[in-house]
């Protein structure tokens, strides 16, 4: 028996080892902070949300990761997100020791901050993969849905440095891709900017996001998409939304460097259609209960955004927590889920479909 085997038993005895799945993707919340002012977001508005609660220190990360090596065998990705990512002043060690322990790291990130010394920083510390946030092909657009003027001129700036940068090295590379979320204000420049990124020899992969009703909301209501606040961000012409969704779809089974799969952006009509009614039921399986669990910037162990957590990694080790019995009752409450979910439409239709183009 090896180490994880034997570390798995113990922690876990009235379990078939069978049953407990190893997670294959997590998130982890680096820090809460954000220096853009995004339409989509309102993770900006609440910085003083929580001034009580600390962000997790580099000390408690690095114990975090130590500790997820008794719950993942594989080189799997921890992805790393905020607010900013890059607001860490220990973004760096961290991406390092996550490295060095034998995972692969990534991030999301607006760019803001990644100039010549940052990008040979990102790119020695062993990232594996990025990506850049753009909401727009043209500038004015971008900027003005991410509320800092300059913002596209970054992005571009930062994905030209980071390729400057990365080595001709394929395995170890870093992989550049770029992040899209779809709102009314941008639909017209959609497929102009996956036409640019496939065209990019810069650019490995694209994602694209449905829009959400914005982040860290005081309330989440679920007609939040017809108050008049959001006409920017809730496409109004569901039929011009549907054409695009379908052409995206056609791209990638044509070999287009879009992460999404066809059935994904094809799923992603009957969202903008009825978002009420948007059930994962056996269309899409959630895999936040099996697979991808989140550490917030406070050490709360997310397994569902609809969820409470299920522990805190500061007052317990998160190996404890995924083979417990709680673990067990929220897996299996999450398997079995039928209510209406909107966040799922963006949550990973599958994981691979992130992870095998940036390892590729």
């Amino acid at each position: 028996m090896n180490m994880l085997s034997f570390v798995r038993k113990a922690l876990f005895k009235s379990t078939p080892l069978k049953d407990v799945p190893e997670p294959v993707f997590c998130l982890l919340v680096v820090s809460k902070k954000c220096n853009f002012k995004c339409k989509m977001c309102n993770m900006w508005k609440n910085r003083q949300k929580s001034p009580e609660r600390k962000e997790l220190s580099l000390k408690e990360i690095k114990y975090f990761v130590d500790d997820f090596k008794k719950v993942a065998s594989k080189p799997i990705f921890i992805h790393l997100i905020g607010g900013e990512a890059l607001l860490r002043k220990d973004l760096m060690e961290i991406i390092s020791y996550i490295k060095g322990s034998g995972f692969n790291s990534s991030i999301t990130t607006n760019g803001f901050y990644i100039d010549e010394l940052m990008s040979q920083r990102i790119v020695q510390a062993g990232l594996k993969g990025i990506f850049l946030s753009l909401d727009g092909i043209k500038e004015e657009t971008h900027d003005y849905l991410r509320g800092i003027k300059g913002s596209h001129r970054k992005v571009m700036e930062a994905i030209d440095l980071l390729d400057k940068y990365r080595g001709e090295d394929k395995a170890e590379r870093l992989s550049i891709g770029v992040t899209m979320t779809m709102m009314e204000k941008n639909l017209d420049e959609i497929l102009p900017l996956v036409e640019w990124a496939q065209n990019n020899g810069k650019i490995n992969d694209l994602f694209l996001n449905a829009c959400l009703q914005p982040f860290d909301c005081e309330n989440y209501q679920q007609d939040w998409f017809l108050n008049k606040d959001y006409n920017e961000i809730w496409p109004r012409d569901i039929k011009k939304v549907s054409a695009i969704l379908e052409e995206l779809a056609i791209l990638k089974e044509r070999g287009y460097k879009i992460c999404n799969p066809p059935e994904q952006l094809r799923l992603v009509k009957e969202y903008f259609r009825n978002p009420h009614r948007f059930i994962h039921e056996e269309k899409i399986k959630c895999p936040r209960g099996d697979l991808a669990p989140e550490i917030n910037a406070y050490g709360d162990i997310n397994m569902c955004f609809g969820m409470a957590p299920l522990g805190n990694i500061r007052e317990k080790k998160f190996s404890q927590i995924w083979f417990s019995k709680s673990m067990e009752k929220a897996r299996n409450e999450i398997n079995t889920c039928k209510k209406d979910c909107d966040t799922v439409v963006n949550c990973f239709y599958k994981i691979e479909n992130i992870t095998d183009n940036i390892q590729g």
